[in-house]
């Protein structure tokens, strides 16, 4: 309840009516908050008393805003929602299990470390690592680790994917559209996190689907064998060449949009073919099919589309044999020797290896295309040895 002088309404950060609105605005002012006689003074009394609406105190305030973050505040409070709140020491003696055990799967997912005793976990982090402690029983602890480090750094991406989001379609906008701009990205900011509850509705369906896939694109490359180790598969990658010099003489902005027509282009020609993106890094995309088919269609394909529109010199490398497949990512021979061909290949060609032009010859899926190789001679690949028979995909 607020008391007649304002105090309450004070402590708890938020504005009352009348004349106890005078002793919040002194009280904001006192804090640093607020200054009546600032170019934007009526923009900041209105987010103060925004942010004050949904309860928080003059102390969250000044913290948020000697972070330079006073108008995110509201959105960073609900980003993880939960009381009561509880310490690793706690969850610990909770699962009984070892605390140095629950350290190590935080560690492994990404996340910073923090103090045993600090009070900052939520019951949905309670739930997470009970579920990594039932894992445990089941699996391997450096198996279970390994998943936990693709995991954490797969949702590290999406989390900071998200927030480059936010600040390109919707805080730059405000920002450069509206003078006094604080308020609206604060509504923003909030409104963005409120549909974390969205995003993660996603996520089960899309791991699930994408589960389904992977079982099956595993269980047809290692149909007959009972190598646990090592499938067959064709692996491609497609990069810009030039990219470097290119960034030199282009804008942020024109090297960004570049760089998302590429990584679009490939996604989509990839899934098109079932195949799977295995890693983006820029100007460079790696992925992996079944068939050795698909795979040099893709190549092919990328390079012709991404050089269309942008002007930039696309080149490809695909080989076909065993490879490692361990985390999400693979590892071999087969892996560095596609690497090393794009590496050679000149801007518009896309270079196989004797293992492709084998398979595309006596495992083309029926009722596709043909493909038409022309030898491209034996070449040194760095890292190799032996200079390797290529050739390079007509057409």
């Amino acid at each position: 309840m607020t008391s007649l002088d304002g105090t309450a309404a004070i402590e708890a950060g938020q504005p009352a009516d009348g004349a106890i609105d005078q002793a919040t605005r002194a009280a904001w002012s006192a804090a640093g908050l607020y200054d009546p006689h600032a170019p934007r003074a009526a923009a900041r009394l209105e987010l103060l008393r925004w942010i004050a609406s949904m309860g928080h105190t003059i102390e969250e305030m000044v913290e948020a805003a000697a972070r330079g973050q006073l108008a995110a505040l509201p959105g960073d409070a609900a980003m993880r929602p939960g009381t009561p709140r509880t310490s690793l020491r706690q969850i610990a003696a909770e699962l009984d299990a070892p605390l140095d055990a629950l350290e190590t799967i935080r560690r492994a997912s990404g996340l910073p470390p923090v103090d045993a005793d600090a009070v900052v976990f939520t019951p949905s982090d309670v739930v997470m690592l009970r579920s990594f402690v039932a894992a445990a029983t089941i699996f391997s602890t450096d198996e279970l680790l390994h998943f936990t480090r693709v995991m954490g750094t797969s949702m590290r991406r999406i989390a900071d994917a998200a927030r480059e989001m936010f600040l390109l379609d919707v805080e730059e906008p405000i920002v450069r559209e509206l003078e006094d701009s604080e308020i609206a990205v604060g509504r923003k900011s909030l409104e963005a996190v409120e549909m974390i509850g969205a995003a993660i509705a996603v996520f089960e369906p899309m791991f699930r689907a994408h589960l389904e896939e992977s079982n099956r694109a595993s269980r047809s490359a290692r149909a007959g064998s009972r190598d646990f180790v090592t499938m067959p598969l064709a692996v491609g990658f497609v990069d810009l060449s030039g990219f470097t010099s290119q960034a030199e003489r282009v804008s942020a902005r024109e090297l960004l949009d570049l760089v998302l027509a590429f990584e679009a282009q490939a996604c989509d020609l990839v899934a098109d073919h079932g195949g799977r993106v295995v890693k983006l890094i820029g100007d460079e995309v790696m992925y992996t099919t079944v068939d050795a088919w698909s795979a040099c269609i893709i190549a092919s394909r990328l390079v012709r589309e991404v050089a269309a529109p942008t002007n930039a010199q696309p080149r490809g490398g695909v080989c076909f044999g065993p490879v490692v497949a361990h985390g999400g990512d693979l590892y071999g021979g087969m892996v560095n020797r596609a690497a090393r061909m794009a590496d050679v290949a000149v801007p518009g060609e896309v270079l196989v290896d004797a293992g492709v032009v084998h398979h595309v010859t006596n495992a083309t899926p029926a009722g596709v295309s043909p493909l038409a190789f022309e030898p491209a001679g034996r070449r040194m690949l760095k890292g190799f040895s032996e200079a390797v028979a290529l050739w390079s995909i007509a057409g």
